[in-house]
């Protein structure tokens, strides 16, 4: 359901850049949105402009190249680092913010492509190592630079100033969204998908 949104909303974007008149109307409407929605409308749209070119020119679903690229350069989606080219199967899905048995049908397309191999440790054969391979390690790097590219793209005429203002709003953004998330338990899907709740306002997403 959110990929399908995403892509409505890029879908959106590509035709208001074709016309001028329609992309002043979305430029009007975007400035009279609340600031956090900005945010997720922002997130989005890059977001599936990333996931196409890992998809489409790579020729790897988002999840196996983001995977990939968590493995090869030590990184990941969420605040976790390691070390690149190697990570046990419960320290990538946690880099990645997946669950394990979500990461197992991934690692499995990995290794069938011979970009990922599995190694048990030497000194603790209960440890399972996943490493990455030479293939491997050449899809990262041609991965790696398409993402610069885009980055680069979208960043191009970004003032400096701004970018370091920009860069402090989404640091508190994020700082103060922990401080809410240690407030607020955990939201169960009985609660997402309950049908008993009462209207709580008109606040659109």
């Amino acid at each position: 359901m959110r990929e399908d949104h995403a892509k409505s909303l890029h879908a959106a974007f590509h035709s208001a850049a074709s016309d001028p008149e329609e992309f002043a109307s979305l430029r009007r409407r975007l400035l009279d949105s609340p600031l956090m929605r900005l945010v997720g409308l922002a997130g989005q749209s890059v977001g599936h402009s990333f996931r196409r070119v890992f998809a489409e020119e790579d020729g790897l679903s988002p999840g196996s190249a983001a995977v990939l690229s968590a493995l090869a350069f030590g990184t990941g989606r969420g605040f976790e680092s390691g070390t690149p080219g190697r990570a046990t199967h419960s320290e990538l899905a946690k880099r990645c913010l997946i669950t394990p048995a979500t990461l197992t049908g991934i690692v499995s397309t990995l290794e069938k492509a011979g970009y990922v191999s599995r190694e048990r440790d030497q000194a603790d054969r209960r440890v399972v190592w996943l490493l990455l391979t030479e293939t491997g390690q050449e899809r990262a790097k041609q991965i790696g630079a398409r993402f610069a590219a885009v980055n680069e793209a979208l960043t191009r005429d970004l003032d400096p100033e701004l970018e370091e203002s920009l860069r402090a709003f989404l640091i508190t953004v994020i700082e103060n969204n922990f401080a809410i998330v240690q407030e607020i338990p955990p939201v169960s899907d009985n609660d997402v998908h309950s049908t008993d709740q009462p209207n709580r306002g008109n606040a659109q997403c």
